[in-house]
């Protein structure tokens, strides 16, 4: 009997199979096996110091740390020393008859310790320190917002990392599944029993499987080059064993409105924004209502010298000193006494200080409405994100049922294979997507986890 020739296309569509085979051994050979090194969350967490936008915010707070402790310190008292000296040379004096009289040289001076102190409330050195707290508090929001922000940017590259790690698990047991099936297709075919069509499809199915594991490597390198972005070193791990939680407990949402009402930047800044307005709108009425008083006591010879004070009712300050005269001026016989001075003067009609009060009034009406505006803008965020949390978990629990029919669907995929009515194919393409629905329960978890560090980043971030 004389053998069939065959199908020229059936032999090319066997080499391709065949090629594509030895494509994908070579490939896994090619493939340096190298050991996991592992990278916990904790671990990746703990390196957070190093992220750029932390390091960046701990310095702005060491800045306004140290402006707070030199404002302190400036409202201590100021101490400062002066003098003078002046030399007159010798001369005459002609008196009306014609006489005349010599004028020897002098030389005179003095020399004196001052001291000044910022006692009223509306002195500079108080505004200063003021403002250097307001600053300090934003600065120190900032930080903390900071450090949320990049635990949130870990979190997802972390996450990001552990589903590719699954993604290129699952897609080596794809490729293995189609490589079998495309073989199956082509002995089918062979021998009759099946179409070009379905060899083709396997091929097909074979080749989209070849492209996602390329890709599920691809999207580990990232989450890993991404991950090492964010804590600002090099990250070489090929392992992140740590899953996500799996249950997410929905926090208090009155709690995470108040915080967020209070110590979210944008309501510290806008806070600072309004108590700077108000200190000017009181620095324009003080100027309008209280008298620019300055009274000063000594206590001395009748000439110059002796022990003084002063009081400043405009700038809030107090002063004192001691002044010694020296030179051929300095003996006087003239005896100590008291002598004080009292200087001031008072604004009664000025225009352009009424339009620096309404000026000054205006902008404290802005600032609270600003002040209002982000603290409704950030209770909004917050019962958004709560919101969105709730879907979230519900979203979880649809995953578990999806696990829970996978896992149906494969006991029954086995129970057939056992029965002799199903192929060990259809057992492991079931084993397949049991895989597929815990990986999507595993990244709903990382979902809901990662709204949940949203939602408290909303509220100000976790103290």
């Amino acid at each position: 009997m004389t053998p069939r020739p065959r199908d020229p296309t059936v032999l090319r569509r066997a080499a391709l199979g065949a090629a594509l085979a030895l494509w994908s051994a070579a490939h896994a050979q090619a493939t340096p096996q190298t050991p996991a090194a592992p990278l916990t969350l904790d671990a990746a967490l703990a390196l957070l110091g190093g992220a750029p936008s932390v390091t960046q915010a701990q310095l702005a707070v060491q800045v306004a740390q140290r402006n707070l402790d030199a404002a302190r310190t400036a409202l201590g008292l100021t101490v400062s020393v002066n003098g003078n000296a002046a030399y007159t040379g010798p001369g005459t004096q002609t008196a009306a008859d014609g006489t005349t009289t010599a004028l020897s040289s002098s030389l005179s001076g003095s020399a004196g310790v001052n001291v000044s102190l910022g006692l009223l409330p509306w002195s500079s050195n108080q505004s200063s320190l003021r403002a250097a707290q307001r600053s300090l508090d934003l600065a120190q929001a900032n930080l903390l917002a900071a450090g949320a922000a990049a635990r949130l940017n870990v979190y997802q590259q972390y996450s990001a990392a552990v589903l590719a790690t699954l993604d290129i698990d699952l897609a080596a047991r794809t490729l293995a599944l189609r490589q079998r099936q495309l073989t199956v297709a082509q002995t089918q075919q062979a021998a009759g029993n099946a179409t070009a069509e379905s060899v083709l499809g396997a091929q097909a199915a074979l080749q989209a499987a070849q492209a996602g594991q390329v890709q599920a490597t691809a999207s580990l390198d990232a989450a890993r080059r991404s991950l090492g972005a964010a804590l600002g070193q090099t990250v070489n791990a090929t392992a992140f064993p740590t899953l996500p939680a799996e249950t997410v407990t929905l926090p208090d949402v009155a709690a995470l409105v108040a915080r967020a009402r209070t110590s979210t930047p944008d309501v510290v800044q806008a806070r600072n924004t309004l108590a700077a307005a108000q200190d000017a709108l009181d620095e324009q009425r003080r100027t309008a209502t209280l008298p620019d008083i300055t009274a000063s006591v000594r206590y001395g010879p009748g000439g110059s010298g002796g022990l003084n004070a002063s009081l400043n009712l405009t700038q809030g300050t107090v002063g004192a000193g001691y002044t010694v005269p020296l030179g051929a001026g300095s003996s006087s016989s003239t005896s100590d006494r008291i002598s004080a001075s009292l200087s001031g003067s008072y604004v009664v009609y000025s225009p352009a200080v009424s339009a620096q009060i309404s000026a000054a009034q205006a902008n404290v009406t802005q600032a609270q409405l600003s002040l209002t505006v982000a603290q409704q803008t950030v209770e909004l965020d917050v019962r958004s994100r709560s919101a969105t949390l709730q879907t979230a978990l519900i979203g979880v629990q649809s995953k578990v049922t999806a696990v829970q029919v996978a896992q149906s669907a494969r006991d029954t995929a086995q129970a057939r294979l056992q029965a002799g009515t199903g192929t060990a194919d259809d057992v492991s393409a079931a084993e397949l997507d049991l895989a597929q629905a815990q990986r999507d329960l595993l990244e709903a978890r990382a979902t809901a986890q990662l709204i949940l560090l949203q939602l408290e980043n909303a509220a100000g971030g976790t103290r």
